[in-house]
């Protein structure tokens, strides 16, 4: 910005005009400075935008891979708990079985007074 011809002015005045031209000067400063911080404050947000998207992002894959590890060990868990009873049953049919004999003679005993 030009200066103003100040040599025909007193000392007081040439005082008054450098503190206006200082003012302005601050001013202008002051504007830039506030258009700077809006800009980092937006660049800032930006920034913690991004930072909060990634982080949902991660814990929506950390959720995933637990809900499939859970599910998992629950499938493995119910095929074990299947297979001992299903090993269970067949165990228990097993000794029925070899019972049927012995529970024919008894019922035949009991019911009928005599043997099969």
């Amino acid at each position: 910005m030009a200066q103003p011809d100040t040599s025909n002015l007193s000392s007081d005045d040439r005082i008054l005009h450098e503190l206006a031209a200082t003012e302005r000067t601050l001013q202008e400063e002051l504007v830039r400075a506030r258009a700077e911080a809006a800009q980092v404050v937006e660049q800032a947000q930006r920034e913690a935008d991004g930072i909060r998207a990634a982080a949902r992002e991660q814990i929506a894959r950390e959720e995933a891979a637990a809900a499939s590890t859970v599910a998992a060990e629950t499938k493995a868990t119910t095929a074990e708990v299947l297979q001992r009873a299903q090993a269970d049953a067949e165990t228990i049919r097993a000794h029925a079985a070899q019972r049927v004999p012995q529970a024919v003679e008894l019922v035949v005993h009991e019911v009928l007074g005599g043997r099969a």
